[in-house]
């Protein structure tokens, strides 16, 4: 007898009740191309809707790996990878999945239809269905370990390679804050190093300062002053804007100083009285574009012209810079103008107060000879009729001395009054 023709067709038209074991082979087979097919189509399907989703994304937190796929490296898919539930975490491998018209009218058969088509199989059968089930299972269990293996190893090596590249971006940035620090430094101390010698170069100045640089410092009226206009001065400091007032100020400074003590006659031609800033390193601290600095300030010169000593101090800086090119935006200087002021007292008094005091030492001594003059007894004479009476304010000592020469006088005049 003639088989019947056993397509896929006439498989998913209805299920056929097999007239015999050959006829029922040939159903399975078309039936198990049929759905093979079908599940062909849903994985390329799936991974193509999965591929675009992908590349849509833009989270901060995935980044493309080399075979254009975006890794993910969030907290949440990082837990997700390390939970019990790792194959959601992965892309799996997906199950075959009935997507067409066919797969699902297949896949729509009753109850009735696959106990009737289970009941036809023979126990070699039945066996055969359950090797290639257990191993299609296995196969997926493979394939979906090796998917959760490369997706550990991917987001690993994204995660190794952002930890790097941000360690190297931590040292380029501490060495740029060194870098920084070291530059700011030099400009505040070549600020007060051109401030205290009174450099006469302009150019130096604009090369540390902004167009519109403002300096801040203490009322100093026992020098001159630079005062641009009214709303600059009070009582408490004065403001001075631009790099020519701060030349204008530290040559006031200067004159200030060489005006203290006038070079000695046949000295030559001395240097100008200078100031030294002394600053240290442990004592400078930024925060920003801000800067802090303790100096220590002592002039130059003043000995060698004959001052006892010279003037020092102590005091603070404190500058802002411009962020681009690191000139000084502004400087405010801070010292105690008392100290100075008690300094330069001393040192312009000290001829005058020597000189004062030698003229008060010979004006006490003419004082006293005055007062003993003053206190001197008066010697009697032998033909005085009345009898001497010591003065009242006499001294003791000297009392003492003329009490023997009084008696003598007085008993003298009384024998001859009697007489």
């Amino acid at each position: 007898a003639k088989k019947p023709a056993v397509t896929a067709s006439s498989v998913v038209a209805g299920v056929k009740r097999a007239s015999s074991e050959a006829d029922f082979k040939d159903v399975a087979s078309a039936a198990v191309s049929s759905l093979i097919q079908s599940a062909s189509s849903a994985s390329a399907k799936t991974s193509v809707a999965a591929g675009a989703a992908t590349g849509s994304r833009t989270s901060s937190s995935s980044t493309k790996a080399p075979n254009g796929r975006a890794v993910d490296t969030s907290t949440a898919h990082i837990s997700a990878l390390t939970s019990q539930n790792w194959v959601a975490a992965c892309n799996p491998i997906p199950t075959p999945a009935v997507t067409s018209s066919s797969s699902v009218s297949s896949a729509g058969e009753n109850k009735e239809a696959r106990t009737a088509r289970r009941a036809a199989l023979t126990q070699e059968e039945r066996a055969k269905q359950n090797r290639d089930r257990n191993r299609e299972h296995a196969r997926n269990t493979r394939l979906r370990k090796k998917a959760y293996v490369e997706e550990l190893k991917r987001t690993l090596t994204e995660l190794v390679s952002q930890r790097d590249a941000a360690d190297v971006e931590r040292r380029h940035e501490a060495q740029r804050n060194r870098e920084q620090r070291e530059v700011r430094f030099r400009v505040m101390e070549e600020f007060l190093r051109l401030r205290g010698r009174n450099d006469p170069s302009s150019a130096r100045w604009v090369a540390i300062l902004e167009d519109n640089f403002v300096l801040t410092l203490p009322r100093t009226p026992f020098r001159e002053t630079v005062v641009e206009s009214a709303s600059d001065y009070n009582l408490a400091e004065q403001v001075l804007r631009g790099a020519a007032p701060a030349m204008e100020d530290s040559k006031c400074v200067s004159s200030f100083l060489n005006s203290l003590v006038p070079a000695p006659a046949g000295a030559g031609d001395l240097p100008n009285v200078t100031v030294t800033y002394r600053v240290d390193r442990k004592h400078f601290f930024m925060d920003g574009a801000v800067a802090f600095m303790d100096y220590a300030a002592s002039s130059v010169g003043l000995v060698r012209r004959g001052a006892p000593k010279e003037v020092a101090f102590k005091g603070s800086m404190r500058a802002s810079f411009s962020p681009a090119s690191n000139k000084l935006l502004s400087v405010d200087l801070k010292f105690d103008t008392g100290s100075v002021v008690q300094q330069v007292d001393e040192m312009s008094g000290g001829h005058d107060a020597a000189a004062d005091a030698h003229d008060g030492g010979l004006g006490g001594a003419d004082e006293a000879d005055e007062i003993l003059e003053a206190l001197r007894v008066p010697n009697f004479d032998g033909a005085d009729n009345g009898a001497g009476a010591v003065p009242v304010g006499a001294a003791k000592s000297t009392a003492q001395a003329n009490v023997s020469e009084s008696d003598e006088s007085v008993r003298s005049t009384d024998g001859s009054s009697h007489a």
